[in-house]
């Protein structure tokens, strides 16, 4: 008899660690309509909730995004205003660091690896870093008051010293940038969702998003897997196929 319980209790609790749903991955998340309600859009644009997305082993983690003001981007102490976002990109003789502080402006400057020294490369107004196999890549830029501007610059080492060059303007400033396989760009910008292909084409796949409803979140992050463009957000995470053109909200619940 006890033997019985004890096959039952190991069954039951096998079952029941099986059954537990991984809310890290986004498969797991459940899909629905894009929000249109008014009250649901007010109680997402107060949501203490902000994901961010990565891409590991071909699977779209969520996690909590990290603070709006993060000096342990790189390991050494950054002297800045907390009104600041900085975003950090790892390159072969240092860092190249970004500080956005919206309508106060922002720069880029290069930091070496234990950060003793530094000097300004531009008055870019640094969003987001990316990496590709063509080089190193930002967009900057700001929407405010009306006003909507923003560009993706080339970042690359001249001789002794690392510069910033416009590789595209954009229409409108840019919250968040992604590649693919192909090569291609995806960024959302302040209104839409951009396609830019390796010849610099544009192409508008959304030209009015859900985010544009002002729950975009202080840092948005894009990953493209399987020709699903994935953005974290404020309160949720918007999902769009670039074969159906399908748009959905997922949540966690």
């Amino acid at each position: 008899m006890l033997n019985r319980v004890l096959i039952i209790l190991i069954i039951f609790i096998s079952y029941s660690c099986h059954s537990e749903i991984d809310k890290s991955l986004i498969d797991n998340w459940k899909s629905y309509s894009i929000p249109t309600n008014k009250d649901t859009l007010s109680n997402y644009n107060n949501s203490p909730l902000e994901w961010t997305l990565l891409l590991k082993n071909n699977k779209v983690h969520v996690v909590k995004s990290r603070p709006y003001h993060d000096t342990s981007i790189v390991p050494f102490k950054i002297n800045s205003d907390e009104k600041e976002k900085l975003s950090a990109l790892p390159v072969t003789d240092g860092y190249l660091v970004g500080f956005f502080r919206g309508e106060w402006g922002g720069h880029l400057d290069w930091f070496s690896k234990d950060g003793k020294d530094h000097y300004p490369i531009s008055d870019d107004e640094i969003v987001q870093f990316i990496k590709t196999d063509g080089g190193n890549y930002a967009i900057q830029g700001l929407n405010h008051m009306g006003e909507s501007r923003g560009s993706v610059v080339a970042i690359e080492k001249k001789a002794t010293k690392w510069v910033s060059k416009e590789y595209l303007k954009l229409p409108l400033a840019p919250y968040a940038i992604a590649s693919d396989s192909k090569k291609n760009f995806f960024i959302i910008t302040s209104n839409s969702l951009l396609k830019i292909d390796s010849n610099k084409k544009i192409t508008t796949l959304i030209k009015k998003g859900v985010w544009n409803s002002g729950f975009y979140s202080n840092s948005i992050s894009i990953v493209v897997r399987d020709n699903i463009v994935y953005a974290g957000m404020r309160a949720g995470v918007y999902k769009y196929s670039l074969l159906t053109r399908r748009e959905e909200w997922l949540l966690p619940y």
